[in-house]
C-alpha cells in the first residue's frame, strides 16, 4: 500500500501531490566543498571560521549536516539502512534526487532548479530561515529539491520534509521520537518562512546539551545563550546567541572594580592609562586606603544620587543604576560594554539583550530627573550603545550587525514619554516585553482580568497608542516556566492557542520564554513543542496540533491523556498567584492567607473570586491522579509507558505541591479555630507531604542555576512546617 499523507497548507502555499515509492537508487545531493563525505563536513563545525565574513564554510558544514539527518530518518522511516546514499554535488548521478541547498551552494540545484521552476528570487524573497520543497518528474528521474534562503533555511526544510512524513521530535532524547514506517515519499511543492523571527527561551548558562540543542533545530527554534559552551555546534544548527543579562552594570561599571586608569590626584597607578575623564568635585580619594581606587572612589560622580549623596548602589544583578545623566560614566559603561563584544565574554553575540538593573531604582540627581522617566532614560543608553556598535563596525573592531533587545519590564514597563533620541534605529533596536505577575487563568487579552488588563495597558501604549513615541517591534518574553513557579508542571496549551496570535496581531515578531528545562520535561513538552509550531506558524490550527500530538505521542492512551492535560492545565492555571502569593503567606504565617480576589480558599457568597479556588484545584489534582493511574494500568509500547511515566514523575511533584499547600492551611485554619485534634491529623499528613518533597531533589532542577535543593524549598513554604508545630504545641 502506498503512503500518503494529509497537509496542511502553511505560511505561504503548501501543496501535496501523489505519493510515489521511494526508490532504492534515491540520491541525496549536497556540496561537500573539500570535505571526503557529507558526514565528515557536516561534523565539521569547529573547523569552520563562523565569525568571518565568507560563508561559504558555514554554508557547507549545515547542509552537510542537513544531509545526514535526512540521510538518517529516511532509511529508519524505509526500513532500508543502505539507500539515500549521499553524494557530492559535483558528481555524475542516475536515477531519483534529492538536492539539498539552493543554486548557490549546490551545482546539481543550478542544473535543474530551472526545470523545477525555482529560481534565486524566489528563495531570496522567503529570507535566510525560509525555504522551497519542490518535487517533479524530469528525465524520467524524479527531484526533490529542498532549498533555503539561507543554511538554517535548508536544514529547517529537511526537518520540514521529515515532519511532513510524519517524524515527530517531541521532546530532546530517542524516547521522544516518533518515526514512521513509509513505502513511499510525497510529493512537494511548498514555500515556508517563519511568522515570528525569532523563536526560543531566555537563558544565561551553560545547560544545554547536545540533545536538546537538536531537538531545537529539529523544531526549527533558533534563540539561545551566548554562555553555551559549544559554540560551533548551536552555529551550525542556525541557533542565534544572545549576550547580556541584569548584570551589565555590574560588569562593565562595578563600583568596586579597580580603576583602569592613572587619575591624575592619585600616585599608585602611574603604570596605568592616561586618564581620559576630568576629575569630578566629589572626589576624596583612597577612601578605604587599600592602596588603589576603585570607580566610585575615583567618580562617585558616576553614580546614583539617592537619599541625598551619591552611593555604590550597583548590585550584581539589583540595585540602583548608575548616574546616566553623567557623560563620562556612560562613555566609560558603553566602551567597556563593546570591548566584551569585540574579545571579551561577549564575542560572538548574535544579540544583546540591553538590561538593567533588575526592577532597578534610578538615580535621583536633578540631571538625570531632567531626562525623564526610566523608559526615557533607558531608551537613551539603548541608543547611545547601538551607536558605539555601529562605530566598532565601521572601524573593523566588529564584524557583523549586533540588534538590541532592551526591557520592557517593571521599572521601564511603562512606554516612553517623550520622542527618542534623533538617531534611534528600529533596525537594530526592539524592546523586550515581560509580562512578569501576569495571571494565566485568563487569557492575556481577557478584559476582565484586572491583572491582565494592566499589562495590555502597557502593550497598546508600546505598540498601538496613536500619540505612542516608540514606533519599533516588540520582542514577547513570555513565563511558562519563571523562576518562581519552580519546574512545577504547569499546562499552557489553551492559553497559547489564544496568546501567540494576539501578540502577533498587535505587531511581535519576535517571541520567547524563560526558564526553559533541558531535560525531564514531562508534561512541558507539549508546551515547547507546541510553541515551536505556533512560532513558525502563527495560524497553526491548534486543535489539529494537539490531536496529532495526542495520537503520536500516547498511541492507546491518547483520549486519557488529553483528559488529563486538560485537567491539568485547570489545575495549575492559578499557578502565579500559589507561588508568589499563598506559598510565601504560608512560609510566613500571614494572618489573611488568601486576600486577593484571584484565588480564595473556597466560593462563598459576597466573596469574588477570579480564579480556581484551592480547594477546586485539589479536586482537579484527584482528577489528574486518576487519569494518570488509568492512563498506567493500559497495554502499551514501552516507548509510550516511558513518557507517561515522565509525565508522572512531574504530576506527583505538582500534586504533592498543591496537596502541601492545602494540608498547612487547613491546619492554620482549624489552629486558629483553636481546633487543635482536628488540627494536628492534618499536621501529620504536612509532615509526610513535607517529606515527599524533601526526598524530591529532581523535579525543581535542569532549570538555571543555582537550582533548589528539594521540592520542599521550590515550594517557598518550608518554613511552614516548624511555624505550625510550634502553632500547635507539644
Amino acid at each position: 500500500m502506498r503512503f500518503r499523507q494529509v497537509l496542511l497548507v502553511s505560511v505561504l502555499t503548501a501543496v501535496c501531490l501523489a505519493a510515489h515509492p521511494a526508490r532504492p537508487d534515491t540520491t541525496i545531493v549536497v556540496n561537500f566543498g573539500s570535505n571526503p563525505s557529507a558526514k565528515v563536513a557536516g561534523g565539521a563545525e569547529a573547523e569552520v571560521n563562523w565569525l568571518d565574513a565568507d560563508p561559504a564554510d558555514d554554508t557547507i558544514c549545515t547542509e552537510c549536516f542537513a544531509a545526514v539527518e535526512l540521510q538518517h530518518y529516511l532509511r529508519k522511516m524505509a526500513g532500508r539502512g543502505e539507500d539515500f546514499a549521499i553524494v557530492d554535488d559535483d558528481q555524475p548521478n542516475a536515477g531519483d534526487l534529492i538536492l539539498l541547498g539552493g543554486p548557490e551552494s549546490n551545482a546539481a540545484t543550478r542544473e535543474f532548479a530551472g526545470k523545477l521552476g525555482v529560481d534565486a528570487e524566489q528563495l531570496s524573497e522567503v529570507g535566510a530561515q525560509g525555504y522551497r520543497i519542490r518535487s517533479a518528474e524530469t528525465g524520467g528521474r524524479r527531484i526533490t529539491l529542498i532549498a533555503g534562503g539561507g543554511r538554517e533555511g535548508t536544514l529547517y526544510g529537511a526537518y520540514d520534509l521529515l515532519y511532513r512524513l510524519g517524524c515527530r521530535w517531541f521532546a530532546p532524547g530517542e524516547l521522544h521520537e516518533e518515526v514512521p514506517q513509509i513505502e513511499g515519499i510525497v510529493d512537494f511543492d511548498l514555500t515556508e518562512r517563519p511568522s515570528f523571527h525569532t523563536r526560543g527561551f531566555m537563558a544565561w548558562q551553560d545547560r544545554g546539551n547536545p540533545e536538546f540543542l537538536l531537538w531545537m533545530a529539529r523544531n526549527r527554534l533558533n534563540d539561545w545563550c551566548i554562555e553555551q559552551s559549544d559554540h560551533p555546534l548551536v552555529r551550525k544548527l542556525g541557533i542565534k546567541m544572545v549576550c547580556g543579562m541584569h548584570d551589565a552594570e555590574w560588569l562593565f561599571l562595578r563600583p568596586s572594580s579597580a580603576y583602569p586608569y592613572d587619575h591624575p590626584q592619585f600616585d599608585n597607578d602611574d603604570d596605568r592609562p592616561k586618564n581620559p575623564y576630568p576629575p569630578g568635585s566629589q572626589y576624596q580619594g583612597d577612601v578605604d586606603s587599600d592602596g588603589k581606587l576603585s570607580y566610585f572612589e575615583a567618580h562617585p560622580e558616576w553614580f546614583a544620587f539617592e537619599g541625598g549623596r551619591r552611593i555604590p548602589g550597583i548590585g550584581d544583578w539589583s540595585g540602583t543604576n548608575f548616574c546616566t545623566s553623567n557623560p563620562s560614566a556612560v562613555t566609560e559603561f558603553m566602551r567597556n560594554y563593546v570591548q566584551a563584544l569585540i574579545d571579551g565574554p561577549y564575542r560572538g553575540a548574535d544579540i544583546i539583550r540591553f538590561w538593567t538593573l533588575d526592577a532597578g531604582r534610578w538615580c535621583q540627581c536633578e540631571a538625570c530627573k531632567a531626562l525623564g522617566t526610566p523608559s526615557d532614560r533607558n531608551l537613551l543608553l539603548v541608543e547611545r550603545l547601538d551607536r558605539e556598535i555601529k562605530q566598532a563596525r565601521a572601524a573593523g573592531r566588529i564584524h557583523r550587525s549586533i540588534p538590541i533587545r532592551f526591557l520592557v519590564y517593571a521599572d521601564v514597563l511603562s512606554p516612553p514619554t517623550r520622542p527618542l533620541p534623533p538617531g534611534f534605529d528600529y533596525a537594530t533596536c526592539s524592546g523586550t516585553f515581560y509580562p512578569i505577575a501576569r495571571c494565566y487563568v485568563h487569557d492575556f487579552d481577557d478584559p476582565d482580568c484586572p491583572r491582565n488588563v494592566r499589562y495590555q495597558q502597557q502593550l497598546h501604549g508600546w505598540v498601538a497608542d496613536p500619540e505612542r513615541h516608540y514606533r519599533g517591534q516588540l520582542v514577547i518574553g513570555e513565563y511558562y516556566n519563571v523562576s518562581g513557579y519552580q519546574c512545577l508542571p504547569v499546562v499552557f496549551m489553551n492559553t497559547m492557542t489564544n496568546d501567540i496570535p494576539h501578540y502577533y496581531k498587535v505587531g511581535a515578531r519576535y517571541f520567547q520564554y524563560m526558564h526553559v528545562t533541558t531535560a525531564n520535561w514531562g508534561n512541558k513538552a507539549l508546551t515547547n513543542y507546541q510553541m515551536a509550531r505556533q512560532l513558525w506558524d502563527v495560524n497553526t490550527d491548534c486543535e489539529a496540533l494537539l490531536a496529532d500530538y495526542f495520537t503520536r505521542r500516547y498511541g492507546p492512551a491518547a483520549c486519557t491523556m488529553r483528559r488529563f492535560y486538560e485537567s491539568l492545565e485547570k489545575m495549575l492555571s492559578n499557578v502565579t498567584e500559589l507561588k508568589y502569593g499563598l506559598a510565601r503567606r504560608l512560609n510566613r504565617g500571614a494572618e489573611d492567607l488568601f486576600p486577593e480576589r484571584h484565588l480564595q480558599y473556597r466560593r462563598q457568597q459576597g466573596i469574588v473570586c477570579d480564579g480556581r479556588t484551592l480547594v477546586e484545584i485539589v479536586a482537579d489534582a484527584k482528577k489528574c491522579r486518576e487519569l494518570i493511574d488509568e492512563a498506567l494500568t493500559a497495554e502499551l509500547p514501552d516507548r509510550i509507558r516511558g513518557r507517561i511515566a515522565e509525565d508522572e514523575r512531574m504530576f506527583t511533584y505538582g500534586e504533592q505541591t498543591i496537596l502541601f499547600y492545602d494540608e498547612c492551611v487547613q491546619t492554620l485554619q482549624l489552629a486558629r479555630a483553636n481546633k487543635l485534634d482536628e488540627a494536628r491529623t492534618h499536621y501529620r499528613r504536612v509532615k509526610q507531604l513535607a517529606d515527599s518533597l524533601r526526598a524530591d531533589t529532581t523535579s525543581p532542577k535542569f532549570t538555571y542555576e543555582p537550582c533548589l535543593a528539594d521540592a520542599l524549598q521550590a515550594s517557598y513554604a518550608p518554613a511552614a512546617v516548624a511555624q505550625l508545630a510550634e502553632l500547635l504545641g507539644p
